[in-house]
């Protein structure tokens, strides 16, 4: 069966329309699968109607939300003094990087930052855009828990509940109904504005999330100043907790996840946009380092190969940064 046209993706669900189903049958219509078909050995996942899903959207007005982050480092607002910056042998990491890639014929984007908002290392590829998949989550939660923090914004149980699946198990359908309740296009263009990303943008098809772009660099930025921001602690604890399997069962034992122990991670994979597939490790290490790896491949790599290039690009960051 040929796939749909929306294609073969984790992350990049469309956000779903609103029912025009009478609400006693919504129930029995949450189970239901839209497609199912297999293409390329990977399985096409239904889209999934949440049954309680609220009778109209909250809508954000970007405009009037977006907060300016300051990036403070949280040495300095402890009255630390900075010390000199960690010797890097830049050349021997970035050679590192060139050989992980070269194995899955992909291209990796990098930035480590350190705990004091320094560069430390950042390669050729970490100013290409790139699809986000499930990163584009931790954009929107981000500013969904500022604006409760503020009061801007009243979040339910529920929708707590949404937001930490989004992240823990990068739940799809979870970030699906935080998209369309609270205009998710909406929100990734706050954080875009508050944080100064040059390059993140939302998705050119409307409700196709996954499909927003970004590049190492913006992301590095992000997760730099996200400490200083309301509700920073709580989804940082969520990146603490990242489930070993995801809730579409895909592994996310990978980079970080598999060679930081301790560090807040969000995992984001995608196929098959473009004939590319995305495969993404983001995170803030314990020591307060930010490590941002982001893949990019031909479809025709398979996950096991990207997986293995993630893999040795963490591990040649975190101990070549350390």
């Amino acid at each position: 069966m040929a796939p749909p046209a929306s294609g073969i993706r984790h992350g990049a669900h469309r956000a779903p329309r609103r029912s025009t189903v009478p609400r006693s049958a919504r129930g029995r219509l949450a189970c239901l699968a839209v497609a199912s078909a297999v293409f390329s050995g990977l399985l096409v996942r239904p889209v999934l109607r949440w049954a309680d899903e609220p009778a109209e959207p909250v809508t954000v007005a970007a405009s009037e939300q977006a907060v300016i982050v300051r990036p403070v480092p949280r040495a300095l607002r402890e009255g630390g003094e900075p010390p000199r910056p960690r010797a890097v042998d830049v050349g021997g990491v970035l050679a590192q990087l060139d050989g992980a890639a070269a194995q899955s014929r992909s291209w990796v984007g990098t930035v480590v930052v350190d705990e004091w908002g320094r560069t430390l290392l950042v390669n050729g590829d970490a100013e290409r855009t790139v699809a986000t998949a499930s990163l584009v989550k931790l954009l929107v939660v981000q500013q969904l828990l500022a604006r409760s923090a503020d009061g801007t914004v009243v979040l339910d149980e529920r929708a707590r509940r949404l937001m930490e699946r989004a992240v823990t198990v990068s739940g799809d359908e979870a970030m699906s109904a935080l998209w369309s309740r609270y205009d998710g296009e909406a929100l990734l263009r706050d954080a875009v504005a508050a944080f100064g990303l040059t390059a993140t943008a939302p998705p050119e098809r409307p409700g196709q999330w996954g499909e927003a772009t970004t590049t190492a660099t913006d992301l590095a930025r992000f997760l730099s100043r996200m400490d200083t921001t309301p509700g920073a602690e709580t989804l940082l604890g969520w990146m603490r907790s990242v489930a070993p399997t995801a809730a579409d069962g895909f592994d996310q034992r990978f980079g970080l996840v598999a060679v930081a122990p301790g560090a807040a991670v969000k995992q984001g994979w995608m196929c098959c946009i473009g004939g590319r597939r995305q495969l993404h490790s983001v995170g803030v290490l314990a020591d307060g380092r930010v490590v941002v790896v982001l893949g990019d491949a031909p479809s025709s790599t398979g996950w096991s190969a990207l997986r293995r290039t993630l893999d040795g690009a963490a591990a040649a960051l975190v101990a070549g940064t350390a």
